[in-house]
């Protein structure tokens, strides 16, 4: 996939969906017969390396992990998802996410991304390694969603897979004469071998609201699945990755000199994607509660400075501050089954903030000179996290409930109070950061406050 003078990008972006930024990274793909396709396997580059199993490099606290050590030394935590996942813009192995995960937590992650996978290539990939997994990191839902809306056959029980026209191409002609064009022998009757192409169906713009839910009903399904069949103490967080361009982020002069970001990666779908990215958020976030599993949304406005690469893919400076998002939420997160149903309420998203409870409730506190200033900087804190406007905020309304806040919100709280108010609050504690109320009480606990009167 290496660039040449010939090389007709837009035709081939068009064809194969997403191409441009692969053949951008310099990556050529290999059929898997289980996974679709892979990069090829012990590849040693300066940038990107892979196992045997294709499976890209990580570093760890304890060294290089590739998935035969990950499974000898006992497991530890897996990353799952597309080439955002695998880091495919990382400078080098030890700045992708999984490496940045693995120090951040102590613990070895393996880096199981696929290039422009789909949830069932995921809970494919998933499933020899599950049995030694403590934690579960999914991050995805583009091509998903992608994929479908252009699909030549979007009502297919299996979905459809990214690159779904070359597929295609290779499916018309049988697999050991395909074998034999391969290995250049002549196949005399090829034609005549050669089954009818199908007619892709006509294309409606209409159609992308219900293509998108049933793109989330997909992945809710797999992740169900994966869910199901993970170890009982197992944590599973799921990201939906991001999609920077200039009208979901404030692009910043690095990012630009690196890459166009008001180009329309994906053609002609692409304003339609943009424009329903935030409504399959809010799919996720029901979804995922339901299921008792944490979801994050790693919008791309939550990132600061020179994140992205292009338009899906972090830095290693977006592949850090990733990670650590992971982390929180991985701390927060209960295992999956420890005497309890599996189904159970999560962290994650919420639609939209219910303001009849939150009008109910007293106003915020307000402190007062001395001791008490801190609680005018903590109310500070969380009506500029929540995105709210001052004096909204009550002492009792719940972020989730009242003020639509998500995980990634109550982390980014977290984060703030520790480095404006210098208040080291543990990651155990953010489950318990559910209001005002709560986060006062783990400031007086852990800063050695003065007590604030009602």
């Amino acid at each position: 996939m290496t660039s040449t003078p010939q090389f007709e990008h837009d035709t081939f972006a068009r064809r194969h969906r997403g191409g441009m930024l692969l053949e951008r990274h310099g990556i050529d793909l290999y059929l898997h017969p289980f996974l679709g396709f892979t990069l090829a396997p012990g590849l040693r580059t300066e940038a990107i390396n892979t196992d045997e199993e294709s499976f890209r490099l990580s570093d760890s606290p304890f060294g290089t992990v590739d998935s035969e050590s990950w499974l000898a030394t006992g497991g530890g935590g897996i990353l799952l998802g597309n080439s955002v996942a695998f880091s495919l813009a990382a400078s080098s192995d030890s700045t992708t996410m999984a490496s940045y995960l693995a120090h951040a937590t102590g613990s070895r992650q393996l880096n199981l991304g696929l290039c422009a996978a789909v949830s069932l290539q995921e809970l494919v990939v998933a499933v020899p390694f599950l049995h030694a997994a403590s934690t579960i990191t999914v991050v995805g839902g583009g091509p998903d969603f992608v994929n479908l809306i252009g699909s030549l056959a979007p009502a297919g029980q299996f979905g459809t897979v990214s690159y779904e026209r070359t597929f295609d191409d290779l499916t018309h002609v049988p697999m050991f004469d395909l074998a034999a064009l391969a290995a250049g022998k002549p196949v005399p009757d090829l034609e005549q071998l050669r089954r009818p192409r199908r007619t892709a169906p006509a294309w409606d713009l209409a159609e992308v609201g219900s293509r998108m839910a049933l793109a989330a009903q997909r992945r809710l399904r797999d992740l169900a699945v994966l869910a199901r069949a993970a170890r009982d103490d197992a944590r599973i967080v799921f990201c939906l990755q991001p999609l920077a361009s200039t009208r979901t982020r404030q692009i910043t002069p690095e990012e630009q000199a690196r890459y166009d970001f008001a180009a329309p990666v994906f053609g002609m779908l692409h304003s339609a994607i943009e424009e329903h990215w935030d409504a399959y958020a809010d799919l996720f976030a029901k979804g995922c509660a339901e299921l008792g599993v944490t979801f994050v949304n790693l919008a791309a406005d939550r990132f600061e400075g020179d994140s992205f690469a292009d338009t899906v893919h972090f830095t290693d400076h977006g592949n850090r501050q990733a990670a650590e998002v992971i982390r929180r939420a991985l701390d927060a997160t209960p295992p999956l089954r420890d005497g309890a149903p599996a189904a159970r309420p999560a962290p994650t998203v919420q639609p939209g903030p219910t303001t009849a409870t939150a009008a109910a409730e007293a106003p915020a506190p307000t402190g007062a000179d001395g001791d008490e200033e801190w609680l005018d900087q903590l109310v500070e804190i969380v009506t500029e996290s929540l995105e709210i406007e001052p004096g909204v905020l009550t002492r009792t309304g719940s972020f989730v409930n009242d003020y639509g806040a998500d995980s990634m919100l109550v982390i980014d709280i977290l984060a703030r109070v520790e480095r404006d108010m210098d208040v080291r609050i543990p990651d155990a504690a953010l489950a318990q950061m559910t209001d005002l109320e709560a986060v006062i009480g783990l400031v007086k606990l852990h800063g050695g406050k003065a007590e604030v009167n009602a």
